[in-house]
């Protein structure tokens, strides 16, 4: 069994002889850096799985970025049983910060007209300067264990644009009250986010590795089907582009509810879908997804809570999912929170996609 030669048969849209079973890096006990994750890989309990055909996926950023005439300040207090967590962006025009309680977000970035022109400020004061040697890095550290997915500065906060503002900067709230009215100040910001998301696309195109990785973790029901097609398209279409020029394959962390956008998936640039997950999580069949996107890369996640269940239950819960999505370009994943009993089940798992295949 060559494990990782299946898995980049997936990547590539291809038939695996035994569908690849793929743990992101950071549920591997948050193995974030490069240094973690060779220390997991010789930690018996990982290298057991691995000699059984685990593989890994591990994130690397070849951007790195100065954000000039910006002060930045932390500070962290404790209240109580609470503790709180200030983060400060202070520039010329003006200070934005955000807040949390506990790890929990309290305060966004964004809360005001005013706060939109300071974050814009220091987007369009930004540097993006390469870091080609992480990647490479990062890659020997893996081997032949996986490969290497490559994000933005953020890592896992790489996204598009508008998912930026979204996810990062205004919170639920304020982005869809603000996008329902049009609000100038959120497109001019979306406007500068996207020159400065499309020049890191362009330096990641020019560096090492193949396959690109978008966090986007989209909430459809909060843009509706006309604004993914206005403002979400527009910008796949561009970075993936600059991705294909360059011989790279770009994959959008997709983890939820997307039966609004069904029919715009299909025509979507993108290569891969990655953390496809059925309900309760997302609302589409997999054997639907299947038939809707069939030249798509689908990367299962399975549902959290199916691991807890005995292991026959889980076994036969693998083998229905692999069942209704084929065997082509298919591979499975732990891409969300990491099961307690990982040690049990995860070859359980291995086990019932070597008996399909």
């Amino acid at each position: 069994m060559n494990k990782c030669r299946d898995l980049f048969e997936v990547l590539e849209g291809r038939t695996p002889s035994i569908t690849p079973y793929t743990i992101l890096d950071w549920n591997m006990e948050r193995a974030i850096t490069s240094d973690d994750l060779a220390k997991r890989i010789k930690d018996d309990r990982w290298k057991r799985l691995l000699d059984m055909g685990l593989t890994i996926r591990h994130h690397s950023s070849p951007v790195k970025v100065i954000e000039h005439g910006v002060e930045s300040a932390v500070e962290e207090k404790t209240e109580g049983n609470n503790l709180f967590r200030i983060e400060t962006k202070s520039t010329p025009i003006g200070s934005i910060r955000r807040v949390s309680r506990n790890g929990w977000r309290q305060e966004d970035w964004v809360k005001t007209d005013s706060d939109y022109k300071v974050r814009q400020w220091i987007v369009e004061n930004t540097e993006l300067v390469a870091d080609f040697d992480a990647v490479e890095k990062a890659e020997q550290v893996v081997g032949e264990h996986g490969f290497v997915a490559l994000t933005g500065h953020g890592r896992w906060l790489h996204r598009t644009p508008m998912m930026t503002l979204n996810i990062d900067y205004l919170g639920t709230e304020r982005f869809c009250m603000d996008l329902a009215m049009d609000k100038t100040e959120l497109f001019d910001l979306c406007s500068a986010q996207e020159k400065l998301f499309l020049d890191e696309q362009r330096l990641i195109a020019a560096g090492p590795g193949r396959y690109v990785v978008l966090y986007e973790n989209i909430t459809v029901s909060m843009l509706g089907p006309a604004r993914y097609a206005d403002l979400m398209m527009p910008v796949y279409r561009k970075a993936v582009d600059i991705h294909e020029e360059a011989n790279k394959r770009v994959m959008v962390h997709y983890d939820g509810a997307l039966s609004l956008i069904a029919d715009q998936i299909s025509d979507a640039p993108f290569h891969i879908i990655d953390s496809l997950t059925e309900a309760p999580e997302g609302d589409m069949e997999y054997q639907r997804c299947r038939s809707l996107w069939p030249d798509k890369v689908i990367l299962a996640n399975i549902n959290v809570d199916q691991y807890y269940q005995p292991a026959e239950i889980l076994r036969q819960a693998v083998i229905d999912k692999r069942n209704r999505l084929g065997k082509n370009a298919v591979a499975f994943e732990i891409s969300e929170d990491t099961q307690t009993n990982w040690q049990q089940t995860i070859p359980v798992v291995l086990g019932a996609l070597q008996e399909l295949d």
